[in-house]
């Protein structure tokens, strides 16, 4: 299978590699527990070929201090490839989720959808998260929301997780104390991360 290559910068000096892009994401089982080990299915997936991005790292730094950091100074991280790029790899991000958020980046708005699913804004947050995307994407992120919002669960589950994720990275007061009150209330006992960005301090008070 041959890779696929999104160009968000003509000319672009960086090339992000992302390796891995059927990584599981936010594994749970009906118990609620965390699948720290994937089940054998899952396993057994075909992983898809590499996926490619051509950027600006002048945009990644900008928007970025896990880029600046990167790109610049001692801390540089990568190589730089026969035509001069920048090279950074990257591993197990959803595809289409980096590609929405570089496009951001990038301010190529006419290539950001006005909707999203509560997986792929969660797949999203998890990209802020790390990559410290906070500021760039707080408008579309709060759009996001306000669009999901007439489906926000009732009952404690994964969609739930998903939305104390999204709420906590993008600092939605609202949301947060709504999902985790529900999650206190109807938890069974101690609550999975899923390996999303939510804080011990955040878990430790459900299922109490």
């Amino acid at each position: 299978m041959s890779s696929c290559t999104h160009t968000l910068a003509t000319p672009g000096d960086t090339i992000l590699t992302l390796n891995n892009p059927s990584a599981p994401f936010a594994v749970w089982d009906e118990a609620g527990s965390d699948k720290s080990a994937v089940n054998s299915d899952l396993l057994l997936s075909t992983t898809c070929p590499p996926v490619t991005y051509r950027v600006s790292s002048q945009h990644l730094i900008q928007a970025s201090s896990f880029f600046k950091a990167a790109l610049t100074g001692r801390w540089k991280e990568g190589s730089t490839g026969p035509d001069k790029c920048h090279e950074i790899s990257t591993e197990d991000w959803d595809a289409e989720a980096l590609r929405i958020v570089l496009c951001l980046i990038h301010n190529r708005t006419r290539e950001i959808p006005r909707t999203v699913t509560l997986e792929m804004l969660c797949k999203i947050a998890v990209l802020v998260d790390y990559y410290e995307f906070h500021e760039a994407l707080h408008f579309f992120a709060s759009l996001w929301m306000d669009h999901l919002q007439c489906s926000f669960p009732t009952t404690y589950g994964r969609d739930l997780m998903l939305w104390i994720c999204i709420s906590w990275v993008f600092k939605d007061a609202t949301i947060f104390k709504n999902a985790t009150k529900l999650a206190i209330e109807h938890s069974p006992g101690k609550v999975p991360t899923l390996h999303l960005p939510i804080p011990e301090s955040v878990i430790s008070r459900f299922g109490a």
